[in-house]
């Protein structure tokens, strides 16, 4: 019981020092607003949580229908949280107190409130593991605690909470894995290293990445910078690390390897833009966005007598490192993967400045005033510098007085005690840096994330209100639900540009917004079938651009528009008016399993327009890998001829300059269709401006293109726009230069759909239960294939009559099943790639973890 005292009083302390930090999001929370960022926040972080919670209450662990098309979320979701301990713990907790009913909902509500308070408990946590690991390495109490806390009261901690929690999770598992590392040097003990790796991979894989780069360095300088006489030799502790790594890695293995299929089997264009090796615009002294280092750090480094503790040598020589690794963008570029730089490590840097200010802080006896003069000499060179360099920089601007005046206290703190030595002035410098600490990090929260993230909107009005779960959308939604008995059906409806609306409003859309999606979605949209969303991004999918083929292939059954939206596909009608939306339902829905003997090839039809690979999919299969295929020419009455004019332009056929405020082409028909018929044009599209995004209307369409400098441009330009049928065709782009080119214009009838459309739905019982997929299928017409409205993943097993079948990759994206004649029981089921061999490797890993360590304690 005496040996628990201290440690309850540390958590009790972190409790304290955690819950101070929270500050002002508690007293936001006290005035309904919440710690979530207004875009990620709420457009991802609270959906995915409340979408796992409900899977993972429900005994569903891998695969949604209702994340987008379909998805396996074990693998696709392992980016955010579903494989994160930290959520896992809340959703056993958050489960405990529903069963006793002190929680009634779980709603994207019920998580934005409890964002706070998971974050002071994750917050407490980090403050304790870290104040752990410092006493670990022979810091006192109070100066461990205090290097705790200026590691964990960070802006950085609460700018990843606030805009993507999950970051903050890797805060927890940096300390634990350096704890790890000291005691593979004192001891010769992997098992908090081995335990530490599995634990880092099982949670993120991402950041395991990055926290294994910085554990890499810490071990790369631990190695020339031993700590205590009698440590491990190098060449065993690296064989020590290479050993514990190996099997840590391997008893993740059923975590981390689907989440590495998922990650390999995304899609994201590559990073285009010059990275530059120094970047010194980031002011991390005065109003970083991302750290600002304290100013006694400054100083200490420049304490030379202070490099003798081989344990402030250690942390100050890392901490110099971060600062130049800081300023690099090259350096950013490869914790994010070597794509677009990221100031995303470091968190790291806290940790080594904490690290190097608790062990100087036992060292205040040996500080003179002439050591300490100096030092400032250095210091305030230091903050000069950077403030000349800085070109926003104020004098009198809140952030250059808070960052001069923690010098001036510093020192003066400082020179009392060198010229004293009286202990209540190390008690005063104490109290002072736990309350810089403090009162940073809470006005870190106003300026930085409440002000300028404008997380102060984020309240529960904005969340129940009609930006984001409008009620009047809920009673449109209420009135779809009644209407259906029976069988799958989507609905396309999207809040602004809140791709993952349909998660948080409880139905099956089509769209989905993550930096992890399935790549052959992803192609289908971008790539073989250039649908537009409306609005270009990458890692999202929306919307089916109007094309009503493609609406009744993926059972889109219904649309919510704007009352005065005229641009409705062909085949849906009105059913329901509410006073700002129409409903409107889609007559010609196919069947969720069609079955056809009609195969075309990917590679016949790659150089067809992309309405012929419609009609195709219609008509009968596309495969990747077809042997024989039927033969599809493009047919000649879909081809629209027509004469360019143009308007406020100039146009030699391939490049385009708008010469007024909008301007562009029109394309008037040779001969005209048939009203009941849409037209599809396609061309290729690209601004010559470098760093301007632009919007394009064709007719009565609009959608927007991202700025050749955006990380979020998906570099896809050649586009295919659907627009009923009219006389003319008008393409307007805002004044400008662009490339214009391959201008080619279709028409389509919907003989083929409404052919469709006709035929029986020859599928009965139909159970579509997460993971679980069955029906019965009665194949009258001897078809050679099954095709499903689900889309294609690795990962989904099928039995056709009790025997395992293959599962095929049709119509650019979806499941297809070889069929037997007469009928056909089938199923299918869902688990994660590589399960099994992940679930074999995790358990043997295991097991030799355990003789491992057990060897190592015997020898």
């Amino acid at each position: 019981m005496h040996k628990l005292r201290p440690v309850l009083l540390l958590g009790i302390i972190s409790v304290l020092l955690s819950a101070i930090g929270h500050a002002v999001f508690l007293y936001q929370w006290s005035r309904g607003h919440f710690m979530v960022g207004i875009n990620d926040g709420l457009s991802q972080m609270m959906p995915f949580k409340h979408l796992l919670f409900e899977q993972y209450t429900r005994g569903e662990f891998f695969y949604s229908f209702d994340f987008g098309l379909g998805a396996g979320t074990f693998s696709e979701l392992s980016y955010y949280f579903s494989t994160s301990i930290v959520f896992l713990v809340s959703v056993v907790i958050v489960s405990i107190l529903k069963a006793i009913n002190i929680v009634q909902t779980t709603d994207v509500l019920f998580w934005a409130n409890a964002a706070v308070f998971i974050s002071i408990i994750r917050l407490a946590a980090i403050l304790f593991i870290t104040t752990r690991l410092f006493m670990y390495m022979k810091i006192s109490k109070p100066a461990a605690l205090l290097g705790a806390s200026l590691y964990g009261i960070s802006g950085m901690y609460f700018r990843h909470v606030t805009y993507w929690e999950f970051f903050a999770d890797a805060f927890l598992w940096l300390p634990i894995l350096l704890f790890g590392v000291e005691k593979i040097f004192r001891e010769q003990k992997p098992g908090w290293f081995l335990a530490a790796v599995a634990v880092s991979m099982i949670d993120n894989f991402y950041f395991a990445y990055i926290n294994f780069l910085l554990t890499t360095l810490y071990i790369l300088f631990r190695l020339f910078i031993p700590l205590q006489s009698d440590e491990q030799d190098r060449k065993k502790a690296f064989m020590s690390f290479v050993i514990a790594g190996l099997i840590g890695a391997g008893i993740s293995a059923i975590s981390f390897i689907p989440a590495v299929y998922a990650y390999l089997n995304n899609h994201r264009p590559a990073f285009q833009q010059e990275i530059p090796w120094v970047d010194v615009t980031d002011n991390i002294l005065f109003d970083s966005r991302f750290i600002v280092l304290p100013a006694i750090f400054i100083l200490l480094l420049f304490c030379f007598f202070l490099y003798r503790n081989k344990t402030f040598r250690l942390f100050a020589l890392l901490g110099i490192a971060g600062i130049i690794m800081h300023h690099s963008p090259l350096v950013g570029s490869a914790f994010n993967g070597f794509s677009a730089p990221q100031y995303r490590w470091e968190y790291f840097l806290s940790l080594v400045i904490g690290g190097a200010v608790a062990a100087a802080f036992d060292q205040l006896p040996k500080f003179t005033v002439r050591r300490l003069l100096v030092a400032s000499v250095f210091a305030v060179f230091c903050f000069a510098l950077y403030a000349s360099w800085d070109e926003d920089f104020a004098i009198d601007s809140q952030a250059s007085l808070f960052a001069i005046g923690s010098l001036l206290l510093t020192v003066l703190l400082l020179f009392l005690y060198a010229r004293f030595k009286k202990t209540v002035f190390k008690g005063l410098l104490m109290v002072f840096l736990f309350a810089w600490a403090l009162l940073f990090v809470n006005l870190y929260q106003l300026e930085k994330i409440l002000e300028d993230g404008d997380i102060a909107q984020v309240n529960e009005e904005l969340i129940t209100g009609a930006e984001y779960d409008d009620p009047e959308i809920e009673e449109l939604l209420e009135l779809i639900h009644a209407k259906e008995t029976g069988g799958p059906y989507r609905i396309e409806w999207m809040e602004g540009v809140r791709n993952n609306t349909p998660i948080v409003q409880d139905f099956q859309g089509l769209s989905a917004y993550s930096s992890i999606l399935n790549k052959n979605l992803l192609f289908f949209y971008l790539y073989d079938l250039e649908i537009d969303m409306e609005r270009e991004s990458v890692s999202r999918y929306a919307t089916l651009g109007n094309r009503a083929n493609l609406y009744s292939m993926l059972q889109g059954k219904y649309l919510i528009r704007p009352n005065g939206d005229h641009d409705i596909p062909f085949g849906f009608t009105e059913i329901h008016t509410s006073e700002n939306y129409t409903v409107y339902e889609n007559e010609y829905v196919l069947p969720f399993a069609r079955s056809t003997s009609a195969v075309y090839q990917e590679q016949q039809l790659a150089e067809m327009p992309v309405i012929m690979r419609e009609q195709a999919m219609l008509e009968g299969i596309v495969l990747d890998q077809a042997q024989d295929g039927e033969s599809l020419a493009p047919s000649d009455d879909i081809t629209v001829g027509y004469e360019i004019a143009e308007v406020n332009s100039n146009y030699d056929g391939s490049l385009l300059e708008v010469t007024d405020r909008l301007g562009g082409l029109t394309l008037n028909l040779d001969t005209p269709v048939e009203d009941n018929a849409d037209l599809f044009v396609s061309f290729h599209l690209e601004s010559m401006a470098a760093d301007e995004g632009f919007a394009l209307q064709v007719n009565g369409y609009e959608t927007t293109r991202k700025s050749n400098q955006s990380v979020y441009k998906t570099f896809v330009d050649d586009l295919t726009i659907r627009v009923p049928a009219d006389g003319q065709i008008d393409i307007l782009l805002p004044e400008g230069t662009y490339e214009l080119s391959g201008i080619d214009l279709y028409s389509e009838d919907y003989g083929n759909l409404l052919e469709q459309a006709e035929k029986p739905d020859r599928s009965s019982d139909l159970l579509i239960d997460g993971s679980k997929v069955s029906l019965d299928y009665d194949n009258a017409e001897n078809d050679e294939y099954l095709k499903l409205s689900m889309p294609y993943e690795q990962g989904w097993r099928a039995y056709v009559n009790g025997q395992e079948t293959e599962v095929l990759k049709a119509d650019y994206g979806f499941v297809a099943l070889p069929l037997e004649a007469g009928n056909n029981n089938i199923s299918l089921i869902y688990r994660p790639p590589f399960y099994k061999l992940s679930l074999i490797i995790s358990v043997l890993s295991a097991i030799l973890g355990l003789l491992f360590i057990f060897y190592r304690r015997r020898a």
